[in-house]
């Protein structure tokens, strides 16, 4: 097998594989967005019902649809901006409210969110100014845990993508390679022509002795 044929072959398997990447990134996107609509008329059907929603329920429906809790919001912002209902309206923009108390620690953990906001609650109700701000150094504590989970999580998954690129390369090298030692070469190729048409290779001769 020449080297422009193994570049070849290396050039499609290349290409193979950044389709796959460009497939799967493609579907996911498709998914998440049928996953938001799933979650939209679920929510629409519980509000129906009658069925009283607070912050926290809206983030565990969201993510029996892999939503993260900032799609999950999104899409009752998108419920409310469309609610032409008094009533419903009336009970989304409680909805809301309570979201956007939790909204700025989105970023932290769900465990310490009904503390932080009672905490947030309190400081500001109180007469002490210097109360308004015992949040700051318990908010920028928990920020930092965050962020360095988040790295961590962040080098988790590109080890995983670089081990799956490094494995994915080595069985195209291999597959490559394999074809490079059993492909025959030019002189077995005109040796086996020769070999499988005898009158031709006659007819060769007889027109180059002439």
């Amino acid at each position: 097998m020449t080297q422009g044929t193994v570049n070849l072959i290396m050039g499609i398997s290349y290409i193979i594989v950044i389709g796959s990447f460009i497939v799967f990134a493609s579907w996911m996107t498709i998914q998440r967005r049928k996953n938001a609509e799933a979650m939209k008329r679920n929510i629409e059907s519980k509000l129906g019902s009658e069925i009283n929603l607070c912050s926290r329920d809206i983030v565990n429906i969201g993510k029996s649809f892999d939503l993260t809790p900032f799609q999950s919001r999104k899409i009752v912002y998108k419920i409310f901006s469309g609610a032409n209902n008094p009533e419903a309206f009336s009970k989304l923009k409680q909805l809301v409210n309570e979201i956007e108390t939790e909204e700025p620690f989105d970023d932290l953990p769900d465990e310490v969110k009904p503390s932080l906001v009672r905490i947030t609650k309190i400081s500001e109700e109180t007469k002490e100014e210097s109360d308004k701000y015992i949040l700051s150094p318990i908010i920028q504590t928990l920020n930092k845990f965050v962020e360095l989970k988040s790295e961590q999580e962040k080098l988790k998954k590109q080890t995983t993508r670089a081990y799956f690129i490094s494995v994915i390369s080595v069985v195209i090298g291999a597959v490559s390679f394999y074809f490079t030692l059993t492909s025959p070469s030019a002189e077995e190729i005109v040796s086996e022509i020769n070999s499988t048409n005898p009158a031709q290779k006659y007819k060769v001769n007889q027109r180059t002795n002439k």
